[in-house]
């Protein structure tokens, strides 16, 4: 799940510019959903939490802030640190 938000991030920067901190959680809602898609009918449920987990946690402004700035680093750094708290909660 950790990769997973570091691609959803990663995929969103190129767009970044032209969204705001809501568009942009908006967006990595709708990559969850997608990315559902292809996950096994028996582990949706857990998946669709933890990429919830992981949007809802994730500070968007930031993200742009960081992102605007050129401090992918920090994007990363942050990402993993939202995914390592929602995977340790969904245990």
């Amino acid at each position: 799940m950790k990769k997973t938000l570091i691609v959803v991030l990663a995929m969103l920067s190129s767009v970044v510019f032209a969204m705001d901190a809501d568009q942009l959680k908006e967006a990595a809602l709708k990559a969850c959903s997608t990315q559902l898609e292809s996950v096994p009918e028996e582990m949706r449920e857990a998946s669709k939490k933890t990429c919830e987990c992981n949007v809802n946690n994730t500070d968007y402004a930031a993200v742009l802030e960081a992102q605007q700035s050129g401090d992918n680093e920090k994007v990363q750094q942050d990402a993993l640190k939202v995914a390592e708290a929602c995977a340790a909660e969904s245990l």
